[in-house]
């Protein structure tokens, strides 16, 4: 773990020439929190009270604690359960329970009734986050950092509150009661962070995080999945200053995550100032990974990467010749390396 962490330090957050970058083998059930489930979810709408150890497992007791890689730079952590849209939630949505998934429900019928409505509309889900944070710090095991939840942008967390549709026809008709909004949501989403940087202390110099990765001050990683499906223009004029006062705020170690079905504004992000790097989970939908070569270079040039292979992975061995390794951090599904003879003989084969 300690190597794991100068790895980290050295090659990721300074850039500097190792033997080879960090490299993680993720539990591919661990992006599928649902499946942390003891029992069954309720009918209806999720109520904060519901979310407890009873109803969920923790992600080191549903992933960790029999992973068959061990030698690798993964940091196991713990966060309050990710299948809650917890920002969504706090703003008023209603947690929707169906077969398998919780999804927001949105509830603003006019973009001008946004002005209006009260951020955070439900502290009820507030107080539970804060309640679940402070019961991880006193019972994670010693090897587990305790990592923000996810939190989604303010893209994410207004298409919820009026749904997709609507939103995405107040991008035109109304863009101003969206700022507003957005301001408000942003507000919020910073106090939720500040929050659990008082409650969880440093641990082996640092904080972790649901990529796996450490850093040595508070970190997170902002996503606006519903910007990457409209244009870098729209990102830049009604989004971007948000996710730069996020930067502002908690520090130099804020990415960004990017699913590579969406993410040609990821010139924009880099120019939010003092963005610490992106995050780019590569799909099997999306364009194939030889086909991102330039674009991740670009990025490596510029800032850091974490690349998050979920897909093409025949196509890795070619992108990491041409790819730096400085400021690079490799996440693999374990679909690709299930065993610990697998991963040596990766990092032999590629460094």
């Amino acid at each position: 773990m300690e190597a794991s962490i100068e790895r980290f330090q050295r090659g990721f957050w300074n850039k500097c020439m190792l033997d080879r970058p960090p490299v993680g083998i993720a539990p591919d059930r661990v992006w599928q929190p649902i499946l942390f489930l003891r029992a069954p979810l309720p009918d209806g709408n999720l109520q904060p009270a519901a979310v407890s150890r009873r109803l969920v497992r923790t992600e080191y007791e549903d992933s960790f604690l029999h992973r068959a890689v061990v030698s690798d730079d993964w940091m196991p952590f713990v966060a309050a359960w990710r299948a809650v849209p917890w920002l969504e939630a706090m703003c008023g949505c209603a947690v929707r329970c169906s077969a398998g998934s919780l999804a927001a429900g949105h509830f603003v019928s006019r973009a001008e009734d946004l002005a209006r409505v009260a951020i955070p509309g439900n502290t009820e889900w507030v107080e539970c986050l804060r309640r679940q944070t402070a019961e991880l710090v006193q019972t994670a095991p010693p090897e587990c950092w305790i990592s923000p939840t996810i939190l989604r942008g303010v893209s994410d967390v207004l298409g919820a509150m009026r749904g997709l549709d609507s939103f995405f026809l107040d991008l035109y008709d109304n863009p101003q009661a969206l700022t507003g909004a957005a301001a408000r949501v942003t507000r919020l989403h910073l106090e939720v962070l500040q929050a659990h940087f008082s409650l969880v202390p440093r641990k082996l110099g640092g904080y972790g995080h649901i990529y796996g990765y450490w850093a040595p001050e508070p970190t997170t990683v902002i996503q606006e999945d519903a910007a990457g499906m409209c244009s870098p223009a729209v990102y830049q004029r009604l989004f971007m200053e948000h996710d730069a006062e996020l930067v502002r705020q908690i520090g130099r170690h804020v990415l960004f995550h990017l699913h590579s079905t969406g993410y040609r504004h990821y010139r924009s992000v880099l120019e939010v100032p003092r963005i610490a790097g992106l995050e780019i989970t590569v799909e099997a939908g999306g364009p194939p990974l030889a086909e991102m070569i330039p674009d991740l270079r670009l990025i490596l040039e510029r800032s850091r990467l974490i690349l998050s292979v979920d897909g093409h992975f025949g196509q890795l061995r070619d992108a990491l010749r041409k790819l730096p390794k400085e400021g690079l951090y490799l996440i693999i599904s374990d679909r690709f390396i299930s065993a610990e003879k697998d991963f040596r003989e990766f990092v032999r084969a590629n460094w």
